[in-house]
């Protein structure tokens, strides 16, 4: 009975150290993304992944006693694993076909800004590799301790899409909904694409980024009903395309 009630109360501290830490992670995130103003700008989002990974790295330290030379392997940091990156890019390349298409089909005329390069480092640096530190090198691996990958990915969706509630309050429903509905159906691919690649956020951050290249895009044109319409079907086509990854990925009987 002891060594029962021992065991219980070891999870649930360890739960209250995954959620602090993850309020601590996402308090930084959205504190220097106030700060810093416009998060489209690369020096911007630069910043705000720098501030993401201290704070990744001070939670690790100071919650689970991680050692400072594990931490690039621990945060998801390391190698990856190559079918995970391959499929990481079949999904990106498919989404990016989208965008033509949804040119045919609404009349949306998508702008590619002149300093779309330096705009692509910074959503990848923001979207890509801070948002999975957070969501999927500190969150998820925390939570898939012990856990099934199912348990551990809906556990992690629950928190993930909740941080996403002040796009619905802010974007209105029609987008802001899409956008925390979004949130839900890609953190599941996202999870399976951190595990398949050696436990690393690289895959899920080519793709989390490649659905990301939006907002830059839209920002460089004029917000009217067909660019929401744009925007309504491209977020449709980036909760089912990555899903891709569980055909790719999928072991061989």
């Amino acid at each position: 009975m002891t060594e029962n009630t021992s065991t219980e109360n070891k999870k649930k501290n360890k739960i209250i150290l995954i959620v602090t830490g993850y309020l601590i992670l996402y308090g930084v995130f959205e504190l220097m993304a106030k700060l810093t103003g416009d998060t489209t700008l690369p020096r911007n989002a630069l910043l705000i992944t720098v501030c993401v990974l201290v704070a990744a790295v001070v939670a690790e330290l100071v919650f689970f006693k991680s050692k400072f030379s594990e931490l690039v392997k621990v945060l998801g940091l390391g190698k990856p694993g190559t079918k995970a990156i391959i499929a990481s890019l079949v999904i990106t390349l498919s989404l990016f076909l989208c965008y033509p298409l949804i040119t045919l089909k609404t009349g949306y005329k998508f702008i590619i800004p002149d300093n779309w390069l330096m705009l692509a480092i910074g959503v990848f640096a923001l979207h890509g590799i801070a948002e999975e530190v957070l969501y999927r090198g500190f969150l998820f691996r925390r939570l898939r301790e012990g856990r099934s990958f199912w348990n551990a990915a809906w556990i992690a969706v629950i928190l993930f899409s909740a941080a996403h509630i002040p796009i619905l309050i802010n974007q209105g429903l029609l987008v802001g909904g899409m956008a925390v509905l979004l949130a839900v159906v890609s953190s599941i691919p996202f999870s399976y694409l951190y595990e398949k690649g050696n436990n690393t956020i690289w895959a899920p951050a080519i793709v989390h980024a490649a659905i990301d290249t939006v907002i830059p895009i839209l920002a460089a044109g004029q917000m009217d009903e067909k660019a929401t319409m744009a925007v309504t079907l491209w977020m449709a086509a980036s909760m089912v395309i990555p899903y891709i990854s569980f055909l790719i990925l999928r072991k061989k009987r």
